[in-house]
């Protein structure tokens, strides 16, 4: 699917191994951060340190029983001839599964932890012939072919063309990704490829302008300075996924299963079955509505929502990795509005700043949250009055302007006051004198 979809399907971000990274003991219940917060602190940029980009592998059912076998003679060594560059991380892992054990029992757990996923040390067999990585890596993705190969236990992955034209590019950049490839206890592989890049040294300033909004999504605009003058790009507006019609029909479904309710539910199985895109399923001319037919429409319906918000995200990283690569020549900041809100969208906006911030370690940008409204003039600074569904217009000079909009562009008014950046917070106001119905659109 063209346009803003990425070019590969990208995972969460892993928790790092100690070699490529560093394993960091777990903070006690009391002191834990609500899980998908990511703790900002307003007007400073956040380090993250280092950034990574992860691809899932698809794996045929006969590589997956191989690499399960792989897996355990890894950490087994049951193998005397397994090549030491499958051992490369073998006592790194282990020092690691030991730490997690006593973790889990310092906390009074019984139950042993699942094991982690097994790095191996990965090479590259470019277009051109060329090779890149470790030479003793014993796996091998070649690009030319499109395949995975490790030669000593006979496997070989046919890999997607959008995985090997991702792969070609990431290759290609300065400096380079570390990457390794990972091997779970299930038989299933992913390619990590991290790298930690330091603010560029440039003339030119691009700024990333993000505005956080519950009900709306994302805004976004493009601002890039040359010392003199700047040029405002309108950038897309990223609109969630509308699950809020998702979320009651699950847990409508997930209150009649467990009360365990085999009355017809005509009207809400089929707006599931609508929202599912699937045929409906009709058992003596009704709609059967039993219990265990009910929490698999439930469980369904909860993917279905997970999906869309999945490829709602990554539009947005894959946005801006272009926007930023784009301009290789320009110092990059990511100024957001980050939302503070408690409810189920602010979730998914958590989740998609926390790929924002991993995205700009990678990319070498900076990511500084900071806080704008849109309901003041960006020219004068007085309190706008509301004339139309989102749309102020400043009683002292006249201005009109979109909410969303200017709270874009006020962001990056106030990035030139925090860095007392004079020639920028002139040239902003000149572009917007020059066009005062800009921030309308």
């Amino acid at each position: 699917m063209r346009g803003l979809e990425p070019r590969a399907p990208e995972l969460e971000i892993p928790r790092p191994m100690r070699r490529w990274g560093s394993a960091r003991a777990r903070p006690s219940r009391a002191a834990a951060p609500r899980r998908g917060a990511v703790p900002t602190e307003v007007g400073k940029p956040q380090a993250t340190g280092p950034g990574r980009r992860v691809w899932k592998i698809r794996v045929n059912r006969v590589n997956r029983e191989i690499l399960k076998v792989l897996y355990k003679d890894v950490i087994h060594k049951r193998n005397g001839s397994i090549p030491k560059g499958l051992l490369y991380y073998a006592e790194e892992w282990r020092e690691m599964y030991e730490e997690v054990k006593e973790m889990r029992a310092r906390a009074g757990k019984r139950t042993l932890p699942k094991a982690p996923p097994l790095p191996l040390l990965v090479r590259f067999v470019m277009l051109d012939g060329q090779v890149r990585g470790k030479k003793d890596a014993a796996c091998i993705i070649d690009l030319r072919r499109g395949e995975l190969r490790i030669p000593s236990y006979g496997v070989t992955q046919k890999l997607r063309r959008s995985l090997v034209r991702a792969l070609v590019e990431e290759n290609e950049l300065e400096p380079r990704p570390d990457f390794v490839l990972q091997v779970t206890r299930k038989g299933l592989a992913r390619l990590i490829a991290s790298r930690a890049l330091p603010k560029r040294d440039a003339s030119a300033l691009l700024l990333v302008c993000m505005d956080e909004n519950l009900g709306h999504g994302l805004y976004a605009t493009l601002i890039r300075f040359d010392g003199e003058r700047v040029k405002v790009t309108r950038g897309p507006t990223f609109k969630p996924p509308n699950a809020a019609l998702l979320r009651e029909i699950s847990a409508q479904l997930q209150g009649a299963a467990d009360r365990g309710a085999t009355v017809e539910l005509r009207a809400l199985i089929e707006r599931a079955y609508e929202e599912l895109g699937g045929r409906r399923e009709v058992e003596g001319g009704e709609l059967y509505a039993a219990p265990d037919r009910l929490r698999e429409l439930y469980r369904r319906m909860c993917a279905k929502e997970k999906r869309l918000n999945r490829e709602w995200r990554n539009r947005v990283v894959a946005w801006l990795r272009r926007t930023v690569r784009e301009n290789a020549d320009a110092r990059a900041v990511v100024l957001v509005d980050e939302v503070t809100a408690e409810t189920a969208q602010s979730g998914m906006l958590r989740r998609v700043r926390r790929k924002l911030m991993n995205l700009c370690a990678y990319e070498g940008a900076e990511y500084l949250p900071l806080r704008a409204s849109g309901k003041l003039c960006p020219r004068c600074g007085a309190m706008g009055v509301e004339v139309a569904h989102r749309v102020f217009r400043c009683p002292k000079c006249g201005l009109e302007w979109n909410r969303d909009r200017c709270a874009t562009f006020a962001l990056a008014l106030n990035y030139a006051k925090l860095t007392e950046n004079e020639a920028l917070y002139r040239a902003l106001l000149e572009w917007l004198n020059e066009h005062p119905r800009a921030l309308l659109s």
